[in-house]
């Protein structure tokens, strides 16, 4: 009997204990840390036995590279961004402009200045000039990486070198005095194509380089196409194309108009001769 109380009494004083320990704030977060500390070894000691983990960084269990595509297709190489068209020279702060495209909304004082005269007669321009401000030669760049399709030296415009880009674009480069690349040979942006010279056509612009780019053909103005990513280019091009319809369209009616009062004209002479 005396058993039976002292065990009843020891009971009830565990209990007490244990009650006592609980009520303390600490208990029970320590509790918490222990049991996910315990998950977390049986974690790894599961994995540790597993053989299917990779036993060595960039290797898994059947000897494949991790860097394979584990559906066995190749993996395809992230796109680059696409090159941006640059000034055929270097050190911009150091050049002038000495011809500007010719421009059907520019004004007219602007469209007075993008013409070159030659043999007595004015031409619009199909690209931009540019000059050194000391009047000295320069090295001319590729503005674009691409494929030389043309390096020969022409009478009226000096050397000559075109270059083929992807996009149906070609950068056209003239006036130079000398070249140092050869018809096939591929080019990076920024690599030196010849030095500024002096040409037959254009006089006025002393020693310079006329820069040309056309996109199918068609010549750009190159001021609205400097910085601009190569894929861009196409777009600029229908735009300057339907700027120039338009601009057709405005002169035609003026034209018409002109056209017959030429023609009533003339219809009042006649008459007055007749009479």
């Amino acid at each position: 009997m005396r058993e039976d109380n002292n065990r009843s009494s020891n009971n009830e004083e565990t209990k007490m204990n244990i009650r006592s320990i609980l009520r303390k704030r600490w208990v029970i977060p320590a509790l918490y840390l222990a049991a996910a500390a315990l998950v977390l070894s049986a974690v790894f000691m599961l994995q540790n036995n597993d053989e299917t983990v990779a036993p060595e960084i960039g290797i898994d269990a059947d000897g494949v590279s991790q860097n394979e595509n584990p559906y066995g297709e190749e993996a395809l190489p992230v796109t680059s961004m696409s090159e941006r068209v640059q000034m055929p020279f270097e050190n911009e702060h150091e050049m002038n402009i000495v011809g500007y495209f010719y421009d059907v909304h520019a004004t007219a004082e602007e469209q007075q200045e993008a013409l070159v005269y030659y043999n007595n007669e004015y031409y619009p321009n199909k690209g931009m000039d540019f000059a050194h401000v000391d009047g000295e030669s320069f090295d001319v760049i590729a503005a674009l990486s691409g494929t030389v399709v043309r390096a020969e030296k022409d009478e009226l415009l000096g050397y000559i070198v075109e270059i083929s880009h992807e996009d149906d674009v070609v950068t056209h480069y003239h006036s130079l005095e000398n070249i140092d690349v050869e018809q096939g040979d591929t080019v990076e942006q920024g690599d030196v194509l010849g030095t500024a010279g002096r040409n037959v056509y254009n006089k006025d612009a002393g020693i310079h380089v006329h820069f040309e780019i056309r996109q199918d053909q068609m010549a750009i103005n190159p001021n609205n196409v400097f910085d601009q990513p190569i894929d861009a280019i196409e777009d600029i091009a229908k735009e300057q194309e339907e700027d120039e319809k338009e601009a057709e369209e405005e002169q035609d009616p003026a034209e018409d108009d002109q056209d017959e009062s030429d023609s009533n004209d003339e219809s009042a002479e006649s008459h007055e001769l007749h009479s």
